[in-house]
């Protein structure tokens, strides 16, 4: 089953307020990916595994939130 969301993250360092669009499927080894918008410019397209989750709903969730909000706030892998 595909989890699909959009949300928020103003960068601490900056201000700017990026959106983003992610998805992820569950089970033991979870795909998760997301495209990061600046003023409706696509910035980046991170993505990323969990291998052995055992994270469900929004524990899930929360997780891949997190790790797509620490790539705004470091700039990894995004177009300033």
């Amino acid at each position: 089953m595909q989890t699909i969301f959009k949300d928020e993250y103003t960068r601490r360092v900056s201000g700017e307020i990026f959106t983003y669009e992610a998805s992820h499927d569950s089970g033991k080894n979870v795909q998760w990916r997301a495209r990061i918008f600046l003023n409706g410019d696509l910035k980046g397209e991170p993505s990323g595994s969990i291998v052995d989750n055992t994270l469900t709903g929004n524990d899930l969730r929360q997780y891949v939130v997190s790790y797509i909000e620490s790539i705004i706030e470091r700039g990894l892998g995004i177009d300033e």
